[in-house]
């Protein structure tokens, strides 16, 4: 799991970038040209970048807690993200998982429960929630609005 979520923190990283690259050259010659598509769909890509830049945010807290709980050692049971302040339930904590929508890491306990451990910041998934679907919204209507400018330039050309 090391792994697999540091593999999607490069791709986050890697989003991030492209998104931020393709959304600001869009938005910026969208509103040279006056053209509403282009202005969506260059909106729609910096909303995709934010909603990856908070994934990986998370991904962060994620990959130090579960690099923490790979690694062992003397005190490393339970993981300090699990650990509780008056350590009640310390030595209830049997295993870490991790949850990859909604983010977080979920300290399991021997009876049969869980709880959060707080690793990743509580306003990722808020964000993640709120920009990603409005980026493939955004998307959508851009390609509907192109469509429609489109067939009305074939429709005026007969």
């Amino acid at each position: 799991m090391v792994y697999m979520s540091l593999l999607l923190l490069l791709v986050c990283a890697l989003a991030v970038f492209g998104f931020l690259g393709y959304g600001g050259q869009t938005f910026a010659g969208g509103l040279r040209r006056r053209s509403a598509p282009e202005v969506v769909r260059g909106g729609a890509a910096l909303a995709a970048a934010v909603a990856a830049g908070a994934y990986g945010w998370g991904l962060v807290g994620v990959a130090g807690v579960l690099v923490e709980a790979r690694d062992g050692g003397t005190g490393s049971a339970p993981v300090h993200a699990c650990r509780t302040p008056g350590g009640q339930t310390d030595g209830q904590v049997t295993g870490v998982r991790v949850d990859w929508l909604p983010l977080g890491v979920v300290c399991e306990t021997g009876d049969g429960g869980s709880h959060g451990s707080g690793a990743v910041p509580a306003c990722v998934t808020p964000l993640v929630l709120a920009f990603g679907p409005a980026a493939a919204g955004g998307a959508v209507c851009s390609a509907y609005a192109g469509q429609v400018r489109v067939r009305r330039r074939q429709r005026n050309a007969r």
